[in-house]
Parts: structure tokens; sequence; C-alpha cells
């Protein structure tokens, strides 16, 4: 669940400008709200350590790649999200969750 919490405020944005204007504004209050929600719920008490490796810079086309070799789309979503934040702990946050969300066949 907490992966909806990246992705669909990142998802609302990305649908912009395709909607009347006047609802730009209550979709984003939307999206926050709902990852506001599901942070709230689904949150660890105590964040997990960033990995050694989270400060350093990740070729981000190899980080998408790995990405969609592990096919599963909530992996590539968040990995696209982190993405389009750009910073090492977004990366450090994409990579983890790789390792992480094994896929199931």
């Amino acid at each position: 669940m907490l992966v909806h919490a990246a992705t669909a405020p990142n998802a609302v944005l990305r649908t912009l400008p395709a909607p009347p204007a006047r609802l730009w504004e209550p979709s984003l209050r939307a999206a926050w709200a709902a990852s506001a929600a599901v942070t709230a719920a689904y949150a660890p008490r105590a964040p997990a350590p960033v990995p050694a490796t989270g400060g350093a810079a990740a070729d981000a086309e190899d980080l998408f790649a790995r990405a969609a070799a592990h096919g599963d789309d909530h992996t590539i979503k968040f990995t696209d999200t982190a993405l389009d934040v750009g910073d090492a702990l977004a990366f450090a946050a994409a990579r983890r969750a790789i390792e992480l969300n094994r896929p199931v066949f």
C-alpha cells in the first residue's frame, strides 16, 4: 500500500493538464489526502535505515531497466516515481523496492 502513497500523486500530476483547470486543485488535494491516509495506516513506527549505497548516484537508465526486467507493475511505477523525484534517497528507495519485491510466478 505504501507504494501507492508515492505513485498516486505522481499519476495525478502526470495527467495534468488533461482535465479542466478547475479540477486540478481538487485532484491534487484528493491524491495527497489519500497518500497521507495510507502512510498513516501502513507506515512503520521507525523508518528503515538507508543502505550504505543510498548516497551513491545511480544511473537512472540502469535503475529503470532493472525495474522493468523485474516485471512487477508496482516496482516499475515506484521506480518511475523515484526517477521523477531524482535524488539519491529516492534512487535508494527504488533499489530497495526492486530487492524486496521479488516476483512470484
